[in-house]
């Protein structure tokens, strides 16, 4: 998926978001504004949105010194997310189909994401996502993929983190070589490999970084441990838009679970699944989309 017109606007406005986190002083801020301003016009449009993302809140970080802005409100985002996980845990396994909600839980918790511009309510995601419709649902395809299979599986943002760990547990009983991988140093609230230490994630799989510190996982830009993962993975699962917008046109077999947050987003999976894909906006809808060989 390479970077729309509106992707601009949504930069500069990241850029705002972050500037207000990192700037106590105006001017500041303004130092920012103007330099995100500058630098949108030479981005690169055959770029994915995440990878022009990397040179946008690079240059953040060189204009405030700040190099993990969102620091604090990924630690809030697993600390609420932990305080959560063993009622969401009994649940799942008190369900009648535990795959299936521990899958609907993960989806759900996509939605926290300090990149996507928008506020929603995570807590009231997570309490209706058992009954939510799914415009896109295709967990039966999935279900028939994850059996025994190698998996290898992108995590996307802090908080939603604690989540995946919770279906890597089915995953793990359904007999899965489940291996995990994070981001390569902190962007935005993307899991890190501290973060997924954090909770416990390397005590259930295998933890790899990414290499990069790109908001998905463009795989030309990884390291060649992970881009070899990938390739002898039965099945990848994709969380989250970044990482959607990066492996859109893989031939992978991959699974993406996403909550969708943008109107370009909406459009383009639109396009691709045509009528299967009507109705959804970028207002939060959850979505099991899976691509590649069965």
């Amino acid at each position: 998926m390479r970077t729309d017109a509106p992707c601009l606007d949504c930069f500069k406005r990241q850029a705002a978001a972050t500037a207000q986190i990192c700037c106590a002083e105006a001017a500041g801020r303004m130092r920012v504004a103007d330099e995100i301003d500058r630098l949108v016009a030479e981005l690169d449009p055959a770029l994915s949105p995440p990878e022009n993302a990397v040179i946008v809140y690079g240059r953040i970080a060189e204009v405030t010194g700040v190099r993990d802005p969102y620091a604090e409100l990924k630690q809030q985002s697993t600390d609420v997310a932990l305080r959560l996980r063993d009622e969401v845990r009994q649940r799942i396994e008190q369900s009648p189909d535990p795959l299936r909600a521990a899958v609907r839980y993960c989806i759900a918790a996509n939605i926290i994401d300090y990149g996507s511009g928008h506020a929603f309510d995570a807590l009231e995601t997570l309490r209706g996502c058992q009954s939510a419709r799914l415009p896109i649902d295709d967990f039966d395809r999935f279900r028939r993929s994850v059996s025994r299979a190698r998996v290898v599986y992108l995590a996307d943002n802090c908080g939603e983190l604690v989540f995946d760990g919770l279906l890597i547990e089915q995953l793990v009983r359904l007999g899965c070589d489940v291996t995990m991988a994070v981001r390569g140093g902190a962007i935005l609230n993307d899991a890190t490999m501290e973060d997924a230490v954090e909770c416990g994630l390397d005590s259930l799989c295998r933890v790899v970084s990414s290499g990069i510190c790109c908001p998905g996982t463009p795989l030309s830009s990884c390291s060649r441990e992970l881009v070899e993962i990938f390739a002898g993975a039965d099945l990848v699962i994709s969380k989250g838009q970044g990482n959607f917008e990066t492996l859109s046109e893989t031939a992978a077999p991959v699974a993406f679970l996403l909550t969708v947050k943008c109107p370009v987003v909406a459009r383009y999976i639109t396009a691709m699944r045509g009528p299967a894909g009507e109705g959804i906006e970028g207002r939060g809808e959850m979505l099991l989309m899976q691509m590649g060989v069965e």
